[in-house]
């Protein structure tokens, strides 16, 4: 008697699965249930990006620091949460749907490299969740799944008094991971300006 085997893309998608739920219930649930960080955001920030014929205009908020991991600060690593509010923009005419809302949520790794000059470098890692407001955009481009896994890659500078401000380039790829097919996904380049907002230290 032959005994099916789970294929690698449904063992990988489970892996992922609890993997973004791990780092998202963490990042949120630990730190509050401490009682060691304050609900106010640490800054905001805008953001505009450009992939596969969709442009990305979005507004977002940041928690940082909201684990201790002293080991990592010896490193010069901190965490952050972003929360994003962004809208698309498809440029295919004729489309099925030209545009669409994305709400999502991202734990980030950081490493805020040593002062150089008047700024410091930094590069930073997520994967979180998304919720999208269509499964399709753009006349081929169809998600499948509202439901969404997002991974995010940047680099920029701290800049300003007391380094409160940023400038950086991102890459952020958004698809469901094979819980249903098509997942074309899409993958964005953009620029990020983020802020700390007055009650930051």
């Amino acid at each position: 008697m032959n005994i099916p085997r789970p294929r690698a893309s449904q063992a990988l998608l489970l892996a992922r699965l609890v993997a973004t739920a791990t780092l998202v219930a963490g990042a949120v649930l630990a730190p509050i249930a401490r009682a060691e960080v304050s609900l106010a955001p640490s800054g905001a920030a805008v953001t505009i990006g450009d992939g596969n014929n969709v442009r990305m205009y979005g507004a977002a908020l940041n928690w940082d620091s909201l684990c201790a991991c002293t080991a990592l600060k010896e490193y010069g690593f901190d965490t952050r949460l972003v929360a994003q509010l962004a809208y698309w923009r498809g440029r295919e005419h004729p489309a099925v749907r030209s545009s669409l809302w994305d709400a999502s949520l991202i734990p980030m790794l950081r490493w805020i490299g040593p002062q150089v000059g008047t700024v410091r470098p930094f590069a930073e890692l997520g994967v979180g969740a998304h919720l999208l407001s269509a499964t399709r955009i753009n006349t081929e481009r169809n998600f499948s799944t509202t439901f969404q896994f997002g991974d995010v890659a940047g680099v920029g500078v701290t800049f300003g008094e007391r380094q409160r401000y940023e400038l950086g380039a991102y890459v952020h790829h958004i698809s469901n991971a094979g819980i249903k097919e098509p997942n074309n996904g899409i993958t964005f380049f953009g620029v990020v300006l983020r802020t700390a907002l007055p009650w930051s230290p």
